[in-house]
């Protein structure tokens, strides 16, 4: 039992990482409609809700949703997912001229980006995992919130 949901899990984690790839296709391609329902329809195979039940909730909810029952290995690359889901629908909101939705799609890439790092380090994190270094840049130009800030400097005191 435990095996065939590890299996199913895993398939989905490959699933959601097949629709980051036309993801980053289709905004390459600056077709970022297209773009954006495929980051939409990422989220809710990995979540395994309809998007307009998954956005009722906080990302603290989210986090624990994706983690909650999960072998660490598994927690770590389904919330690496939603970070890079959330950091392509910024880079897709900065395309459509929308800061507002991209500075919050890049804050919650970010979040989840040093929440995952924090729970389930790893030397070798995916390579769809974003740069933190990365969505520092796209929030350069505004404060980030306090509880933002805090997990930024955490993860800053934790490298020295």
């Amino acid at each position: 039992m435990l095996t065939s949901k590890r299996d199913y899990i895993l398939r989905i984690i490959d699933e959601v990482g097949e629709l980051l790839s036309r993801v980053v296709f289709q905004r390459s391609k600056n077709r970022p409609e297209d773009a954006m329902q495929s980051v939409v329809q990422a989220g809710e195979r990995l979540f395994n809700l309809e998007a307009d039940k998954l956005f009722q909730f906080t990302p603290d909810q989210q986090f624990a949703m994706l983690t909650e029952h999960e072998a660490p290995e598994i927690a770590g690359q389904k919330v690496l997912l939603f970070a890079a889901l959330n950091a392509e629908a910024g880079k897709i909101y900065t395309t459509m001229s929308d800061p507002r939705m991209a500075r919050s799609c890049f804050i919650n890439a970010l979040r989840f980006t040093l929440k995952a790092q924090a729970a389930f380090p790893s030397d070798n994190p995916p390579a769809y995992a974003p740069k933190v270094a990365d969505l520092l840049a796209a929030l350069k130009d505004a404060p980030l919130d306090a509880d933002t800030a805090a997990l930024v400097q955490a993860a800053n005191s934790g490298d020295r």
